[in-house]
């Protein structure tokens, strides 16, 4: 497998190392941190206020406003990690480096900084850190900017008339062919993890037109590039779309185009037509069992960015 964190090309252009090695900033941001006092590790870990946008046990991702260097106002968004988040088998996978154990911080800072590499919008990393415990990272976080203008898709699409909403699945799903096309698979791939900042109306439906709302990838500590692409993770990114777009309002000719576009020309062949028939099941199994965060969509006020 491709292993997203091993391309350290990417990043040790771009970004400052401080505290020892324990934080590593985005050289652009280094000066916003520097204002507002987080240049270490153990600060911005620590620090206080802002509005909680997700809590489980051992992760919060925080909404904080800072200063910025030049006057104003700046959003970020704080996701932390702490060792409540390890459990005792999570501990030992570290331990020995098992691939789907390791830090997942660190992780989504790889992943953003190569879907950037390749084209792709996310949210503009800020920063991430780690710190080691008996050899084993036990606590991380990670900072990112705000979509400034963005909109969650799964927001989005029930604000929408027919012809716009179909307009914003179809560019939604040339996004999704040409990620795929690219090798990656998001393994978490909700609406509520398409972020929808509008631009001029879309003018072709045909592939994923400049001119039309710039889309943003954010949630990707799951990220993956094997070195090929299993046809069970295209299934399982598909399915997630549909149903979740089908959550927002997508009526079954919305679906319809839209799962055949995401799939592309191969939906002629007997493969493609295949797999549409395994993300139909997949998406039945969905709507029968009901992923564990579906609260998330069924609040239209509250926006969850980078959760």
């Amino acid at each position: 497998m491709k292993s997203i964190s091993s391309d350290r090309r990417i990043e040790t252009a771009r970004v400052a190392i401080l505290d020892h090695g324990r934080l590593r900033v985005a050289t652009e941001f280094v000066p916003l941190l520097r204002t507002n006092g987080l240049d270490t590790f153990d600060r911005i870990m620590t620090a206080a206020g802002g509005r909680m946008m997700r809590s489980v046990p051992g992760r919060s991702t925080v909404r904080i406003e800072l200063e910025s260097p030049g006057g104003g106002k700046a959003v970020a968004f704080l996701k932390r990690y702490t060792p409540q988040y390890l459990s005792t088998r999570g501990r030992w996978l570290r331990r020995i480096h098992w691939p789907g154990a390791r830090d997942e911080a660190l992780h989504e800072w790889r992943a953003m900084e190569q879907l950037r590499a390749h084209g792709f919008h996310t949210a503009a990393p800020i920063a991430f850190g780690q710190a080691r415990s008996n050899g084993i990272v036990t606590r991380s976080f990670l900072l990112t900017a705000e979509i400034v203008g963005g909109v969650a898709a799964h927001h989005q699409l029930p604000t929408l008339e027919a012809k716009a909403r179909r307009e914003l699945l179809l560019a939604i799903a040339a996004l999704t062919r040409r990620f795929h096309g690219a090798g990656f698979a998001h393994k978490d791939y909700y609406l509520s993890h398409i972020f929808v900042v509008p631009l001029e109306p879309l003018t072709t439906i045909h592939r994923e037109p400049s001119s039309g709302p710039r889309l943003h990838f954010i949630d990707l500590q799951r990220l993956v590039r094997p070195r090929l692409l299993a046809e069970r993770w295209v299934v399982k990114d598909l399915a997630a779309l549909g149903y979740s777009a089908q959550l927002a309002g997508a009526t079954e000719e919305d679906l319809r185009e839209f799962l055949e576009r995401s799939v592309g020309h191969e939906v002629l062949t007997a493969r493609g037509r295949r797999l549409l028939g395994r993300v139909r099941t997949r998406i039945r199994a969905l709507q029968r069992r009901k992923p564990k965060y579906d609260v998330i969509w069924d609040q239209p006020g509250a926006h969850p960015h980078n959760v």
